[in-house]
């Protein structure tokens, strides 16, 4: 018996929903991070420090979120090579900064925004169908 596989159009619905949920996930982790960073003020890493961290929501999010990343990360492994999901991984050095920007009001000059274009030029590049 064959198997009928789905429309290529469905597969590929698939394929950015999936990449958009770990960029998405990336990007949220990242920001937690910081927003949990800034709850730390100008403390020494140490134990105070630590204990600190663990108090604050955004430490925590931002560990849910890497957990979700993981999975998704596994989900995009199982259906691409590493050769080409590696590159794909670029995109959130867009998106981070610039959330951070409206996020955190991050300054983004003319040179980050020369890479963050230069960044988007090469997941197309190396991400594309070979």
């Amino acid at each position: 018996m064959s198997s009928i596989s789905p429309p290529a159009s469905s597969a590929w619905g698939r394929q950015l929903a999936i990449w958009l949920t770990f960029i998405v996930l990336d990007t949220g982790t990242q920001l937690a991070f910081k927003w949990g960073a800034d709850g730390l003020g100008d403390m020494d890493f140490g134990l105070a420090m630590m204990a600190k961290a663990v108090s604050l929501p955004g430490v925590w999010l931002a560990t849910l979120g890497y957990i979700g990343v993981f999975v998704v990360w596994m989900v995009i492994l199982r259906d691409t090579p590493l050769s080409r999901a590696f590159p794909m991984t670029g995109l959130v050095y867009v998106t981070v900064p610039l959330f951070a920007w409206f996020t955190f009001d991050e300054h983004i000059d003319l040179v980050r925004a020369g890479g963050i274009a230069l960044i988007i030029a090469g997941v197309f590049l190396l991400g594309g169908d070979e």
